[in-house]
């Protein structure tokens, strides 16, 4: 599971998010030394961390981070248009739209790069396939970004399609590129392939998922088995959970999340497939 925070759960997440901007600094500031980025009270953030930012974060059993992504919508700015134009060969289509999402400072965690065995670097994709989820239900057609060419040869050989938008440039930390993921149906089951995943990834917690459950380590059990195909049924108070959190992983309608509440405002995102 990779949990979807946008401006309408944020609050569910103050720690989850803390640990996230933390880990940002790690990576990108300690590892990479990208001195110049902000660093505040410990944890890296920069002016694409607004109310539009779209954070896809996944956990292991006791919530402590494993994967982070970054997801923006660029109808108004981004980063590879704005700051790094130089990266966009001439003839290219613009990087900039309601249908291109800018997705950014993806990590993964120290303690989760030292784990040995089965499913190891599994996490990664998992994000990717989040994000693309909930991107095609946005009509987004591209994701675009920037990649460090030291990490180019992993790229070409993962099921996600990563092309180059313009030559290479040196910086001072390396050599970066510009870089477009086109989306489709058929990319996405490419990637939940990949990592043996039928269903659905991503999922937005909210306050009716903590009424019902108790905490995000809770939610996050129920939806896991809600994935699950199960051998032998559980409790009837868990069945009926998780019969209710797999039909809101699949709802199309989005009338699911309104059975108990009706929430009466309207999100920017759409948020289910």
């Amino acid at each position: 599971m990779i949990h979807i925070i946008t401006c309408e759960n944020r609050h569910l997440y103050g720690p989850q998010l803390w640990a996230m901007h933390e880990e940002r600094r790690k990576q990108c500031v300690e590892k990479n030394g990208w001195v110049d980025l902000v660093v505040l009270d410990g944890g890296e953030v920069d002016d694409y961390d607004d109310s539009r930012a779209i954070y896809l974060l996944g956990f292991d059993d006791d919530m402590q981070l494993e994967v982070g992504l970054r997801l923006r919508p660029t109808d108004d700015r981004c980063m590879l248009a704005d700051k790094f134009a130089h990266l966009i060969a001439p003839d290219e289509t613009p990087k900039k739209g309601h249908d291109v999402w800018e997705a950014s400072r993806l990590f993964t965690t120290e303690a989760y790069r030292a784990k040995k065995g089965p499913g190891r670097g599994t996490r990664v994709f998992e994000a990717w396939a989040a994000a693309m989820e909930l991107a095609l239900v946005n009509n987004v057609a591209r994701f675009v970004g920037m990649i460090d060419m030291a990490l180019y040869p992993g790229i070409m050989n993962s099921p996600i399609d990563t092309r180059l938008v313009g030559l290479p440039r040196p910086y001072e930390f390396g050599i970066v590129a510009g870089s477009e993921i086109p989306l489709s149906q058929e990319l996405l089951q490419r990637v939940r392939e990949s990592i043996a995943i039928e269903s659905t990834v991503g999922y937005h917690v909210d306050e009716l998922d903590l009424r019902a459950f108790g905490d995000l380590a809770a939610v996050q059990r129920q939806v896991l088995r809600a994935m699950t195909p199960q051998i032998l049924p559980g409790s009837e108070r868990d069945e009926t959970l998780s019969a209710e959190a797999l039909y809101r992983l699949h709802d199309a309608s989005g009338q699911a999340r309104r059975i108990w509440n009706d929430r009466g405002r309207k999100s920017e995102f759409q948020l289910n497939a």
